[in-house]
């Protein structure tokens, strides 16, 4: 067997469509014999991932399966195993490493707070 890493698209539709429209890419790894396996494997998986649940207005949230956006074999998942890597090239140097700043201080208190 092999892993695949898989990346979904899904379009985040609550209420009646009115709220301004969200999409969800969602990176996720499966494991099959072959690059088709792992497609149509990625695909029948696709509409499991997301109950539909009612928000606090009591409106449905769904979220509606769009796009396998991209699927490629990688090394099969061990401790430290990289699964993606993204290359940002942010206009403002400043505001994303505040940014990241925020984020890590956010999950340190989170942590420290289990």
């Amino acid at each position: 067997m092999k892993w695949f890493l898989v990346k979904y698209i899904y379009q985040i539709v609550s209420g009646e469509g009115s709220y301004h429209c969200q999409f969800d890419e969602q990176q996720r790894i499966i494991e099959s014999d072959c690059l088709a396996g792992a497609f149509e494997k990625a695909g029948n998986l696709a509409d499991g991932f997301h109950p539909s649940f009612k928000n606090y207005l009591g409106e449905p949230v769904r979220w509606k399966f769009v796009c396998i956006a991209d699927l490629f074999e990688i090394d099969p998942p061990a401790d430290g195993s990289e699964i993606s890597s993204i290359l940002r090239e942010p206009p403002d140097i400043m505001a994303y490493l505040n940014e990241i700043e925020l984020r890590k201080i956010f999950l340190e208190q989170n942590i420290q707070s289990r």
